[in-house]
């Protein structure tokens, strides 16, 4: 999985920091304040919402550091990227439910501000490609359900083809399946581990 989600600004460094920060506090974050990145290079903002915090530390205190609250705004070459952890990250090391959830919720709302501080749209999914075995319980629930949906989807055996298998491994790091690699028109790949239904609905709209 990609470990951090960036997106190309139209705006300068200070108005998409000021941006951010206006569009954080509108969704009932707090700013809890700001570093600047070495050689003038820009800068990272933390910003959290106390709820998701009190539900994390009530559940898994361990996972609080994979909270997605620092925001950096970076100077690359001639371009401005804005970004911060996935938090799929937190899905991952945790089964329990309250919490992928919240990492769900974490993920549309915080992308969300990052779209708004760059000024740009919402990555547009075209293909979705589901990894998957003949016996695999959850990928046959993930094929059902991407059908009931009338997703259009492509099915890989990686039980039946070793370079498929030997891919998803060097994409992922993953042994397990279903794995889905979301394509999108401007970014790059996305993997989703696991039946991860909250997230596919967020991501494909339904």
């Amino acid at each position: 999985m990609n470990l951090a989600y960036f997106r190309k600004s139209s705006r300068t460094l200070a108005e998409t920091e000021a941006e951010l920060k206006n569009q954080a506090l509108k969704q009932g974050f707090k700013v809890l304040g700001e570093v600047d990145l070495p050689e003038n290079s820009g800068k990272t903002v933390l910003i959290c919402r106390t709820d998701w915090l009190k539900k994390l530390l009530g559940t898994d205190y361990n996972l609080v550091g994979f909270l997605p609250c620092a925001v950096s705004i970076i100077k690359k070459g001639g371009d401005i990227l804005v970004g911060t952890g996935q938090t799929a990250i937190l899905k991952t090391l945790t089964q329990h439910p309250d919490l992928a959830e919240l990492a769900a919720e974490a993920d549309g709302t915080i992308k969300e501000i990052i779209h708004q501080a760059a000024g740009v749209n919402e990555l547009k999914p075209v293909n979705v490609k589901v990894y998957s075995t003949q016996t695999c319980h959850y990928c046959k629930m993930e094929k059902s359900w991407l059908e009931d949906k009338k997703i259009a989807h492509e099915i890989v055996y990686v039980d039946q083809n070793q370079d498929e298998a030997e891919t998803m491994v060097r994409k992922t790091g993953q042994m397990g399946v279903p794995v889905t690699e979301i394509q999108y028109e401007d970014g790059e790949p996305e993997y989703i581990i696991g039946f991860d239904r909250p997230r596919l609905e967020q991501i494909l709209s339904v």
